[in-house]
C-alpha cells in the first residue's frame, strides 16, 4: 500500500515546516544583529542576511511542495529512510480532522516513522483499516 502527501495540503505538515523555517528565519536575524554590533559592518551583514533569507524561503518552498510518498512493506510502514515495524507500535491517535495519524511505539527510536500524513481521504481510510486490522 503507497500514500502521498504534500505539507502544504496537510494542517500539521505545515505547520511544522513552517515553524522550523521561522526558527532558521530568528537565528539568521539574530545572527545579523550581533554581527553588525561587534564588527560595525552594516551593508555586509544586510547582503549576507539576505543571501541567507533568500535560501531558507527557497528551502521552505521546496519542502512545502515536494511531494512525499509512505508505503507499507510487508511488517514495515516505510518512509524513506525511515521505518517502523508494525509490531513496535503499541497503539495509534487518529486526528480525523488533520488526517494526521500518530503511532505509540513500545520503544521510542530516533529513526522511526512516528506520525503519518495525508492529503486525500480515501488513503487515510485505507491506512487506517489496515492499522484497525492489524493492531487492533
Amino acid at each position: 500500500m503507497i500514500w502521498s502527501y504534500r505539507a502544504v495540503n496537510n494542517r500539521v505538515a505545515r505547520r511544522k515546516w513552517l515553524a522550523l523555517s521561522s526558527i532558521l528565519m530568528g537565528v539568521g536575524i539574530i545572527y545579523t544583529i550581533f554581527r553588525i554590533l561587534y564588527s560595525g559592518k552594516l551593508v555586509p551583514s544586510l547582503a549576507i542576511f539576505t543571501i541567507f533569507a533568500l535560501m531558507v524561503f527557497l528551502y521552505t518552498v521546496i519542502t512545502l511542495g515536494k511531494v512525499r510518498y509512505y508505503f507499507i512493506e510487508g511488517n514495515e510502514i516505510v518512509y524513506k529512510p525511515f521505518k517502523t515495524k508494525i509490531e513496535d507500535v503499541k497503539g495509534y491517535e487518529v486526528d480525523k480532522e488533520n488526517m494526521v495519524i500518530k503511532l505509540k511505539l513500545k520503544k521510542p527510536k530516533i529513526f522511526a516513522v512516528k506520525t503519518l500524513y495525508f492529503d486525500k481521504e480515501e488513503e487515510f481510510e485505507e491506512v487506517l483499516r489496515f492499522l484497525k486490522r492489524v493492531l487492533g
